[in-house]
């Protein structure tokens, strides 16, 4: 790159907020999609289906929570996240029905 004329200012290199200074986008991937609230989400969705076939116990407040917590990520940009927990919510809450009412 040839030198800027005498006088003038060097030319000035433009970087996104967030953005690493070597250019490219480093640490967006698809596990950051599960982390806050969307981790809880999952956590909780997956205790909703877990425990009635080890322990034989149902929770039914387990999946109310875990969809309160997907609803929290896809408001967050969690997006993956928060439907991968409100669907395992759903799967539990389906099982939660079928242990209170089977």
């Amino acid at each position: 790159m040839a030198q800027p004329p005498a006088g003038f200012p060097p030319p000035v290199t433009w970087q996104q907020p967030g953005q690493p200074a070597g250019g490219g986008i480093a640490g967006v991937g698809l596990l950051s999609q599960f982390s806050g609230p969307a981790a809880w989400a999952c956590g909780v969705g997956l205790v909703t289906i877990v425990v009635p076939f080890f322990f034989n116990r149902v929770f039914f407040f387990l999946p109310i929570i875990a969809l309160i917590y997907g609803i929290r990520a896809i408001q967050r940009g969690k997006l993956i996240g928060g439907i991968v927990g409100m669907v395992l919510s759903a799967i539990g809450g389906v099982i939660t029905l079928f242990g209170l009412f089977g």
